[in-house]
């Protein structure tokens, strides 16, 4: 019975953390827009929104999963909610001053924070309840944060975004004094929701404190860090590292470049907002059409090879079909990247040992977020948004070697060598 007490308020809890890094992580899907209208600045500069966002993330969870971690999951929770917090705190005078370096260091410390607060949230997913059904838990959680990340860009864009084409007519109109004062209303539109995001993430944190949380082994969910081990399959590893790598940047270029990409065939960039959470939406359908159909009927290795092949099709058909239809494939890459971070995660960590295996891979995939949505930036301003979709190809048919690649077995390697 006193299990029962813990559990449900825990996994309700844990619920809860995986939706705030949900929504957060996707939130610049709707914050490179945002600043790019509003700081008058290039897609390349746009794009150091992800650059400093997952750059900070990945140094903050490959620091939490190495071995030796000496910070509790509790802890590590109620720092990562502070640190998001201050973050949201920093996006106020950035806003009020329209200072885009200070809108990058709110997204340096609010990426660290969130980093923290993922890899502590991730050992209770194993822990809150029986190991027969952690599966099932993990499902949960992805579909708190899928549902969070389809919110974001709607809600918070609905607000930053209301009746932007108009200002934009004005400030195109306006010079000097003027067009800054117009520049500088549009800029304040983020005080509102992140004065709401502050005030959520705190009391997420006094949750935090108070919830009845159980004490869990502190690490990469309880995997060991086994001494003097090596790696089991090094080529499998890295490879299978390489690959989080680039599928991580290709979908995050996917969603968060599909409101430009929308205003630039034409539509409204208030309705361009919406996009995003489409892209999503294509996510999460891919994501239980894997729960149903991969592990009985496909296979990892296929099901990775087939996303693959889709990611390719579906980025040339972007590039080359005319108008909107262009748009909708965007959007369909979500539906193909949506199944392979878990599948070759699975792979990858098995090739691995030890939880400073698994912090390698978390570090390095989330590295791609930052640096190939920053390539795709300078594409756009050198080729066009559209002919910048040409990068997700050969990513795309990387992962498909990947997966269609037959390794030695990890028996037949020497890991001395």
């Amino acid at each position: 019975m006193k299990q029962k007490k813990i559990y449900v308020p825990g996994i309700f809890t844990v619920g809860m953390l995986f939706f705030i890094c949900g929504f957060t992580t996707w939130l610049n899907a709707a914050l490179v827009p945002y600043l790019k209208a509003s700081c008058e600045l290039s897609n390349f500069q746009a794009y150091f929104v992800t650059l400093v966002f997952y750059f900070a993330y990945a140094a903050a969870v490959f620091a939490a999963l190495r071995p030796p971690c000496k910070v509790e999951p509790a802890s590590g929770m109620m720092i990562g909610l502070m640190a998001m917090a201050a973050g949201a705190l920093i996006f106020i005078p950035a806003a009020l001053l329209r200072t885009y370096p200070l809108f990058l260091l709110g997204l340096l410390v609010a990426g660290a924070g969130l980093g923290l607060l993922h890899a502590a949230a991730v050992p209770y997913v194993n822990a809150l309840g029986a190991a027969e059904s952690a599966s099932r838990r993990r499902c949960a959680m992805n579909i708190c944060s899928k549902l969070a990340g389809m919110l974001s860009p709607l809600v918070v864009g609905s607000l930053l975004f209301y009746k932007i084409d108009s200002l934009e007519a004005s400030i195109q109109m306006a010079e000097g004094a003027s067009r800054a004062a117009e520049l500088d209303t549009l800029a304040h539109k983020a005080v509102l929701p992140y004065l709401v995001i502050l005030s959520a993430l705190l009391a997420a944190a006094v949750w935090v404190k108070f919830s009845p949380l159980p004490n869990v082994a502190v690490g990469n969910g309880g995997e060991r860090e086994e001494k003097g081990s090596g790696l089991a399959h090094p080529l499998r590893f890295w490879l299978g590292t390489l690959a989080l790598f680039l599928y991580t940047g290709v979908e995050v270029v996917g969603v968060v470049s599909i409101a430009l990409y929308g205003k630039s065939t034409g539509m409204s960039l208030e309705a361009a907002t919406a996009l995003p959470a489409c892209s999503l939406l294509a996510s999460a359908l891919g994501c239980l059409l894997m729960a149903v159909v991969v592990p009985k009927r496909i296979g990892r290795e296929r099901t990775v090879a087939v996303c693959a092949a889709l990611g390719v099709i579906f980025s040339v058909a972007a590039v080359n079909v005319p108008g909107r239809l262009a748009v909708a494939f965007v959007a369909l890459l979500g539906l193909s990247a949506a199944p392979v971070w878990s599948l070759v995660f699975s792979l990858t960590a098995k090739a691995g040992k030890g939880a400073g295996a698994s912090a390698v891979v978390l570090a390095a995939s989330a590295l791609g977020g930052a640096l190939l949505p920053l390539a795709y930036g300078y594409l756009a301003d050198e080729v066009g948004n559209r002919h910048a979709y040409w990068l997700l190809v050969p990513c795309y048919a990387a992962i498909l070697l990947y997966a269609r690649a037959r390794f030695p077995t990890a028996k037949n390697i020497d890991v001395r060598k």
